[in-house]
């Protein structure tokens, strides 16, 4: 596995963590290799640089995040220059709020049948991803969770933004979505009336890899755990 270099992002490279704060490093790889192992407080992704490259050119929210605020820690072959220098922005994110937005409605309708941590993460993902790409859209990119909950109309999601730790049950998280939804979007409240198999054929449809991927892992889990 031979890493070119090694980046810092997240809040540690913002200098605003707290107590209980991940430390988020990026390894760019030059196989094709693509891993993301959690230890504790340490999250490490493992991410080729071609594909990082050709998601600069892409314009990607999480490219976007490492151009804007990634330190670099061991980068002799300046690859996070390199990398800002091959970021474009797209003509339109509202795609990703598409997908966000989506997972949502499922999340605040079918959420339950997650274990609650999984939902907590998945609520944020969805709340934080809509927040991002708006920002990035209008050219002003915003990652910081306090920044972001600026912008929120719903108190509830602002709180959960600035409180993302603390623990809910899957009830309340549920309610959170219902609520972020209500106030902070607009249209696609048809998909409150949508069933889960039209839910899971949409994801099909519009590439939504987090969703399907948070399918497949509970999925998996309640299978190992019924053995």
């Amino acid at each position: 596995m031979p890493v070119a270099a090694t980046l810092l992002f997240g809040s540690l490279a913002r200098a605003d963590q707290t107590d209980g704060s991940d430390t988020d490093l990026l390894l760019i790889g030059l196989d094709e290799e693509i891993r993301h192992v959690t230890v504790g407080h340490l999250s490490l992704f493992l991410y080729p640089w071609a594909q990082l490259e050709q998601d600069a050119r892409d314009g990607d929210l999480f490219v976007c995040h490492l151009v804007q605020e990634a330190k670099p820690l061991i980068d002799p072959d300046g690859y996070l220059e390199r990398l800002r220098q091959a970021f474009q922005y797209r003509a339109s994110y509202a795609p990703d709020i598409a997908r966000a937005t989506d997972f949502a409605w499922f999340l605040a309708r079918f959420g339950a049948e997650l274990n609650s941590e999984l939902l907590l993460k998945r609520a944020l993902w969805c709340i934080r991803t809509i927040l991002i790409a708006r920002s990035v859209e209008a050219r002003q990119p915003v990652f910081a969770p306090a920044r972001l909950a600026d912008t929120v109309a719903s108190a509830s999601a602002r709180d959960l933004l600035l409180n993302r730790r603390t623990g809910r049950d899957r009830a309340a998280v549920q309610e959170v979505l219902r609520d972020f939804l209500a106030k902070d979007l607009v249209g696609d409240r048809w998909l409150d009336g949508v069933d889960r198999a039209a839910f899971i054929k949409r994801f099909v449809t519009t590439a939504n890899k987090v969703a399907l991927q948070t399918l497949r892992k509970e999925n998996d889990s309640q299978v190992s755990y019924r053995s």
